[in-house]
């Protein structure tokens, strides 16, 4: 009787690796979060533009934190880059730094009064990049990150997810308000020169 044998999908031993080392990585920094109850980060980004895009950021730290964030490492974990491209530019709030490497940024905080306290959400970081945000939605893992309570590697580090936010589009009542308001500007603007009073005068032929 002829046996015959089943073999099972192929999988590449480094991609399966770095698969797992990244399910670990999460486990870990949920894990972190919850028992150590150090720092525990959130954040969101939105992103806006034609061609070169913009991406905002604002990192939290829960009130329940023990631990500041004094620096965050945006889209990576140890030996992991998600953005699916290199920013071209990042920028930071006053007292913090953006650093691009590769496909990820780093934002550091330049002293410990610049922290983010626990409770307490800071805005105005950003990148600018080519891909757009429907690229980035797709990249897998691209909100994945790292936060520290001081600098980079200062501690273990509380992974975390930064959760995409839609950029609000005008309401229809905020759009019918601008074209009333409009109207009035442009009716202003026309000035009806008012008909002659003068009396009209008859001839009459001899």
């Amino acid at each position: 009787m002829k046996k015959t044998s089943k073999t099972g999908p192929a999988f590449s031993i480094p991609t399966l690796a770095k698969a797992i080392l990244l399910g670990l990585i999460l486990t870990a920094g949920t894990t972190s979060g919850v028992y150590a109850q150090g720092q525990v980060a959130s954040g969101t980004i939105s992103g806006s533009g034609v061609g070169l895009y913009t991406y905002n950021l604002s990192f939290k730290d829960a009130a329940a934190a023990t631990s500041p964030i004094g620096s965050v490492w945006y889209s990576w974990v140890p030996g992991a880059f998600f953005l699916p491209g290199t920013p071209s530019a990042a920028s930071a709030p006053a007292g913090w730094s953006a650093v691009i490497d590769a496909n990820s940024v780093q934002f550091i905080a330049s002293a410990p009064a610049n922290f983010i306290q626990p409770g307490q959400t800071l805005i105005g970081f950003s990148y600018q990049a080519s891909f757009s945000p429907a690229q980035l939605a797709a990249a897998p893992n691209s909100g994945v990150s790292v936060a520290y309570s001081g600098g980079l590697f200062s501690d273990n580090g509380n992974t975390f997810t930064v959760q995409t936010v839609a950029v609000p589009e005008p309401s229809v009542s905020t759009l019918l308000i601008s074209g009333l308001v409009g109207l009035f500007w442009v009716s202003r603007s026309i000035r009806v020169t008012p008909c002659s009073t003068r009396p009209v005068r008859y001839f009459s032929h001899q």
